[in-house]
């Protein structure tokens, strides 16, 4: 149910060389160090393979004591040239509903969903108020691209929406905030 065969997660921290006792105006003070200096850049950036999933059929009947069974497998879910769309994010002609009282041939989690691609960002300053205190003000934005983060497909052979990507996770979020460091 977990298998992440491809992922990649890079985080990064960037301190701007700009303001009091850095590359750029070093001699700053006052309301240009203020306003210039001590800036900070972070960000997570994740890209992620999807998760592995299977395809149901009911068990029509009841007559082999399950709730639910898997679809028999009649074609290539991803044949040369498919394009996955929202409405089809697999070939849904390549299962069917097994016969009553027959299992369904399809393999366990035969299919993947859809991936990450996420970008989390956040912009510091930081505004010395002693020797050993700082106020930073933040702004993050979480999902900074605002991707849709679809989850799972319907994977009931039987549904009318099988197939279609129909729930997914938050858009972008932005959040101001600000921390007392001593």
């Amino acid at each position: 149910d977990f298998d992440v065969d491809h992922r990649s997660v890079t985080s990064f921290v960037v301190s701007l060389p700009v303001g009091r006792g850095q590359r750029f105006l070093g001699r700053a003070s006052g309301v240009a160090e203020a306003l210039l200096g001590g800036w900070q850049i972070n960000g997570i950036v994740t890209f992620q393979r999807g998760l592995p999933y299977g395809i149901a059929a009911l068990d029509r009947d009841g007559l082999l004591d399950t709730v639910l069974n898997r679809a028999n497998l009649v074609g290539d879910p991803n044949p040369e040239g498919f394009r996955p769309t929202v409405e089809e994010w697999f070939n849904t002609a390549a299962f069917e509903q097994p016969a009553p009282g027959h299992f369904g041939d399809t393999g366990r989690k035969v299919l993947r969903g859809p991936g990450v691609n996420n970008f989390d960002v956040g912009l510091f300053k930081n505004f010395r108020l002693a020797e050993t205190a700082t106020l930073q003000f933040r702004l993050e934005s979480f999902n900074m691209m605002n991707h849709a983060r679809f989850f799972f497909p319907n994977t009931n052979v039987s549904s009318d929406a099988f197939g279609a990507l129909g729930i997914a996770g938050a858009g972008r979020i932005n959040q101001l905030g600000l921390k007392l460091l001593w």
